[in-house]
């Protein structure tokens, strides 16, 4: 289950719905417009975290050249070529997605993955730097993304289950020059199934923490941080596109003073769409994924 980065009117009434739920616990009630301009803010970078997040599907799909099915990011439409060889290390990978590919999420991605891959994950040891990936105009239909990621192995594939180590730094960037920016460490070891990593019944452990910031019109609107629910970590099947278990704890920090908790909940581990979002111990809300909303400043 997955939050993308495209349009956030739903998003918005949803978080509106919440907000005024914990309205309470404010000393204040702000006006109407600063309502509107909170939830906004709390929409973006609750946006952000999940999408970043969902994101390591595609990261780690690249990683270890899995079935389609591991992320909605790898699609027929995407041209994949490698330098000098697949079975050479290292060598560089490179996703082309081309003027405009549209996945199977409904998201279109253009420009390039560019994908270092240093050795094979099937035998590499502990510590060993598997892949960085950087981007070359990429976008994700008007987002554009910078940065780089690298997936070390976290555990000796011959010795036991894969495991691992996932560092991102991200930066998204709306067509206005508005930024929001990712950083985070994650970790993903497979609890389930074989070597092959393709198969159905795979199964993927994750937990880990980020953080991040909003800037708006060139001053800082919010920061964040994030944290998978170590009593409820998250899960993401082999054969299903969206992560099925498991929980995200979220602090909000507004430049206004004001903090939210949030806590998003992907489910009972069934591989569908559906979850729900609690704002500062509020009701909480069943949403829908994908939560769609507009370029990152209205």
């Amino acid at each position: 289950m997955k939050i993308n980065l495209k349009r956030f009117l739903t998003a918005a009434a949803l978080v509106c719905i919440g907000f005024i739920s914990c309205k309470k616990n404010d000393v204040s009630q702000p006006s109407s417009s600063a309502q509107s301009s909170t939830q906004t803010l709390l929409t973006q970078a609750t946006n952000v975290i999940t999408d970043a997040s969902n994101q390591q599907n595609a990261d780690a799909s690249e990683a270890l050249g899995t079935a389609t099915t591991m992320s909605s990011d790898s699609t027929d439409c995407s041209v994949v070529t490698f330098n000098p060889s697949k079975d050479v290390y290292p060598n560089l990978k490179t996703v082309d997605f081309g003027n405009g590919c549209t996945g199977p999420d409904g998201l279109t991605r253009s420009g390039k993955k560019l994908v270092t891959v240093y050795a094979n994950w099937k035998t590499a040891l502990n510590g060993t730097l598997l892949t960085e990936t950087t981007f070359s105009n990429f976008w994700v239909d008007s987002v554009n993304v910078s940065g780089n990621v690298k997936i070390y192995i976290d555990s000796s594939c011959k010795e036991g289950p894969l495991a691992l180590r996932i560092v991102t730094n991200k930066t998204f960037t709306d067509i206005k020059g508005n930024t929001s920016t990712f950083t985070g460490v994650t970790y993903w070891k497979q609890i389930a199934g074989d070597t092959t990593t393709t198969r159905a019944d795979n199964i993927y452990q994750i937990t880990g923490s980020a953080s991040g910031t909003e800037v708006l019109d060139g001053a800082t609107a919010s920061t964040w941080s994030s944290k998978v629910d170590s009593q409820n970590p998250v899960t993401k099947m082999g054969d299903c596109y969206y992560r099925s278990k498991g929980g995200i704890d979220a602090t909000l920090k507004l430049a206004t003073g004001s903090v939210f908790h949030e806590y998003l909940n992907y489910g009972d581990g069934s591989c569908d769409n559906k979850a729900t979002l609690t704002i500062n111990n509020g009701t909480p809300q069943d949403i829908t994924l994908p939560l769609r909303f507009w370029p990152i400043s209205l």
